[in-house]
């Protein structure tokens, strides 16, 4: 039995009917008209940038339901759920939403960040009292360490940080990734706690990503469970449904957050950061801290301020010179001096090849960006041998996978199979689930889940395909 979400942050009792009432969360995600949101009736809103630029609000639980939902459809939808459900008990337990009484406004249009921010600003002069901001878009899939505060979906979300709304942010579900989240956001990263709140259980979730962001700044800020975050059931079946994920993990911070606002007043977004991270369990074979949410909660009710009233987000490095800044003791530095010179193809092919054996890891990520995808046979060669003898602890050897996916071979189904052999990871099963679909479509389809614990179960099963596969050439000769 899965515990419940509000236990597994370290609540010691369940939030009441009230949590979050008169609060407004924005949402980066799109959401349906659906039978499990139905009792929030007017508390749901959708706000739309057409092309033309014209805005326009709707209250979702007004249209047609839809139950027939692609998995794409549902994200928002399981988002809102962790959120605030109807309460129910099942096999004993109780389970509720952390934020139940807030109002929800869904933006659709994170991949266009223009769009993103005339929402945003329109949203913000509603009155509906906005006090947290859910970020859904993780860092960027591309190994590029760039300045944040030059990223058009930073600047798309300027409005929030002007208003000193609470930023909470996805901390990403792959250490592919390089440039992380600005220090503007509260990132939010997950841990493997197996379902339970059992503390000498918890382990490190192997895909979450950590490190220096651009400016400097270490990310990410807290830790949240991962997998298997229980909602009730979208087919209305006595049984639970499960999400998973970073975008998870900062849903249920996100919601956290919308309930102390509610219940204790006077509180400024730095307030409740620091309250979580300053409450959050320490233990250093972790990442960040892990949220105790009735440890913050005391905590903010005796009347804790932060140190400083506003955040401190000066940039720690910068590149003046990347010429020469290529070759500072600062791996960050050098990353983002490296990302300079190949956008302005001020390197040769040559040159870029020899930074894939820097000692860090974040420049590696650069390079091999930087040289996109084999050019040629030995090259290709070299490629697979840097995939073979890289490590995933900060996800280089993915991005090499990524790399090679780009011009994929059906011939190279061995080097596939030899790489998920050992040391698999969720990143290295999803690029060969993609090899699959354009090589192989006979192949059955691979659930990938968020739970570590499914990825040896499932090379099992892709290896005794394959190995029929062989035999079944075999005999075909």
């Amino acid at each position: 039995m899965i515990d419940s979400n509000w236990e597994r942050v370290g609540l010691v009792e369940a939030p009441n009917a009230e949590s979050g009432k008169n609060i407004g969360i924005v949402i980066l995600d799109n959401i349906v008209s659906h039978p499990s949101i139905s009792h929030l009736e007017n508390r749901v809103k959708r706000v739309r940038v057409a092309h033309d630029f014209s805005i326009t609000c709707s209250n979702v639980t007004e249209e047609p339901f839809k139950t027939n939902l692609k998995e794409h459809k549902k994200h928002g939808l399981m988002i809102l759920n962790l959120l605030s459900h109807k309460p129910f008990d099942l096999n004993e337990k109780y389970y509720v939403g952390l934020a139940s009484a807030s109002t929800f406004i869904f933006l659709p249009t994170s991949s266009e960040p223009e769009k993103t921010k005339l929402g945003l600003e329109w949203i913000l002069d509603q009155d509906w009292n906005i006090r947290v901001l859910l970020n859904l878009r993780v860092p960027e899939a591309e190994g590029w360490m760039s300045p944040n505060a030059d990223h058009p979906h930073f600047q798309a979300l300027a409005p929030a940080l002007t208003k000193d709304i609470l930023i909470v942010s996805a901390g990403g579900n792959s250490k592919a990734h390089n440039n992380l989240h600005p220090i503007e956001y509260f990132t939010i990263s997950g841990f493997n706690d197996h379902g339970l709140h059992q503390v000498e259980n918890y382990e490190q979730h192997s895909s979450v990503p950590f490190g220096m962001n651009s400016e400097g700044y270490y990310r990410p800020d807290l830790l949240a469970p991962y997998t298997y975050l229980p909602l009730p059931s979208l087919l209305g079946q006595k049984k639970l449904d499960y999400f998973g994920g970073t975008c998870g993990s900062a849903t249920l911070i996100a919601g956290l957050s919308a309930y102390y606002f509610s219940t204790t007043a006077g509180l400024s977004p730095n307030d409740i950061r620091s309250a979580f991270m300053q409450a959050g369990v320490i233990d250093n074979k972790f990442e960040a801290p892990i949220v105790n949410g009735s440890k913050t909660l005391k905590l903010l009710r005796k009347g804790f301020k932060a140190s400083d009233g506003r955040l401190l987000t000066d940039t720690l490095i910068k590149v003046t010179d990347p010429f020469v800044d290529i070759d500072s003791k600062s791996a960050i530095k050098r990353a983002l001096a490296l990302t300079v010179l190949i956008q302005r193809a001020r390197l040769s092919r040559d040159e870029i090849w020899e930074y894939v054996d820097d000692d860090s890891h974040e420049v590696k990520k650069v390079a091999i960006t930087g040289l996109e995808a084999p050019e040629n046979g030995i090259e290709r060669e070299l490629f697979w041998s840097y995939t073979f003898k890289e490590s995933s602890q900060f996800g280089v050897r993915e991005v090499w996978a990524y790399a090679l996916l780009k011009t994929s071979v059906k011939a190279e189904i061995s080097n596939w199979i030899k790489l998920i052999k050992v040391n698999p990871s969720i990143d290295l099963l999803i690029c060969f689930s993609f090899f699959l679909k354009e090589h192989y479509q006979s192949f059955p389809e691979m659930e990938i889940t968020p739970d570590p614990a499914s990825i040896h179960p499932l090379v099992t099963s892709i290896i005794d395909w394959y190995n029929d596969y062989v035999l079944n050439e075999a005999k075909d000769l």
